[in-house]
């Protein structure tokens, strides 16, 4: 409802923005209000129980039945398996061991995504989109540049935040309390052992990464093990997905704050992922904006790079930052809703104090539905082993309905607001 009448105007450009402003706002919070406030947790649903999610865009997770996550272990004690329990008892649950995998994959060669930080596709000194390093090198030598192989801590030293056989979990809910710093995603690589700080030596966090199907293209020999679809997702679909993709890090990488043109459903085999989503119709409170594309570059020589027995000197910087030649921007996001203190992010982002995101956990055993469109920042936790694996479904978007024009209408806006001068 608005006080001016029906003849009124706005006759100044700092009025038009004001009441563009105002009217989004009001959006935002009437959808806040008529939707949902925590993250359902679900068991194994039906093709039309899912589509229900879908057709809301609604994220949800998805608890596989109890068991699959050992089901191939031996146990002569084990009771006669049910056949819903043979489909979801993906092989990878139990398989996917460091050693399993360099069995496989140890000389294979692959794409690793390099960062002196953890953080790839992310925002650096508010002005640089910085891609990582892509690295070929082989499975074995991926494993030899993280911290659980090359030995500078004992496993018994690491503290993880997931423990192996520890299902709990949190329901998704709004985060009421932003102000959760951690200092494991400090620019200066510093890593967690036993409460206290370690500079990393050799300056470089690895992950695993590549995406548009790198488990059809690189990882052809786990194929196996996990499923080719999603059953019921496939069948709400109406078509099989688009790519699968494989990751493999551990917990000093963080995926930074982004959205896909994908329908997402993403499955931990090991350690935690921590998602935190926002839906689409907050993306004004996002300060999305352009910024200089840039390159991981390692100013070491291929020929001379270290090895785990040859650290390089602390004082010395690995990487560098090299700008993409011909210029050219990228639109992003730089903040972080998970780990900037809330008033530090008000300050510098202030339209963001109308957002509620959401903080959900997604274990091994757990599948979480991520609507396209949906904006995620992800963060992991570690195994006994020092991993995380997951293994994500992307099924193209469907452009029917209203759905992808009002995404893209409101995006429009946001852009017209900015340029808009007062």
């Amino acid at each position: 409802m608005s006080a001016e009448g029906p003849g009124s105007r706005l006759r100044d450009t700092s009025s038009v923005k004001m009441r563009l402003e105002e009217e989004i706002f009001s959006l935002i919070t009437e959808v806040q209000d008529f939707n949902l406030s925590t993250i359902d947790r679900i068991e194994l649903p039906t093709a039309l129980e899912f589509h229900r999610y879908v057709a809301a865009n609604r994220p949800v997770i998805i608890t596989l039945p109890p068991g699959v996550t050992t089901f191939h272990e031996p146990s002569p004690a084990r009771p006669t398996p049910t056949e819903q329990e043979q489909q979801w008892a993906w092989p990878a649950f139990t398989k996917w061991t460091n050693e399993y995998l360099c069995q496989t994959l140890g000389e294979k060669e692959i794409t690793v995504a390099c960062t002196p930080n953890g953080w790839a596709d992310a925002v650096v000194d508010d002005q640089y989109f910085a891609m990582p390093c892509e690295k070929k090198m082989t499975f074995e030598q991926f494993l030899d540049g993280m911290p659980i192989r090359t030995k500078r801590k004992s496993p018994s030293s690491y503290k993880f935040g997931y423990e192996e056989g520890n299902e709990e979990s949190t329901q998704g809910s709004r985060l009421e309390n932003l102000s959760l710093h951690d200092d494991r995603h400090d620019h200066e690589n510093h890593q967690r052992d036993s409460g206290k700080t370690v500079t990393d030596p050799y300056q470089e966090v690895r992950y695993i990464q590549l995406q548009n199907g790198n488990l059809m293209t690189e990882y052809q020999e786990l194929l196996g093990d996990v499923p080719a679809d999603i059953s019921f997702a496939s069948e709400a679909l109406g078509r099989g997905p688009d790519a699968v993709n494989f990751w493999y890090g551990d917990e000093r990488s963080t995926t930074s704050l982004h959205k896909d043109h994908y329908e997402n459903l993403y499955a931990v085999i090991s350690g935690r992922k921590i998602f935190t989503l926002i839906p689409p119709t907050e993306q004004f409170c996002l300060h999305e904006k352009q910024y200089i594309a840039a390159t991981y570059v390692d100013t070491q020589d291929a020929s001379t790079q270290r090895t785990a027995e040859t650290p390089l000197a602390s004082s010395t910087p690995r990487y560098k930052l090299e700008p993409v030649e011909p210029l050219m921007y990228t639109k992003w996001i730089a903040l972080n809703p998970s780990h900037e203190p809330k008033d530090d992010l008000f300050e510098k982002y202030p339209r963001f104090s109308a957002c509620q995101p959401f903080r959900v956990e997604v274990n091994p055993g757990e599948l979480l539905y991520l609507p396209a469109m949906w904006y995620h920042q992800v963060e992991q936790e570690s195994d006994h082993e020092g991993k995380c694996i997951a293994v994500n479904w992307w099924y193209d978007m469907g452009f029917e309905g209203d759905r992808y024009a009002t995404a893209t209408f409101m995006s429009n806006l946001v852009q017209l607001l900015e340029q808009i001068e007062t």
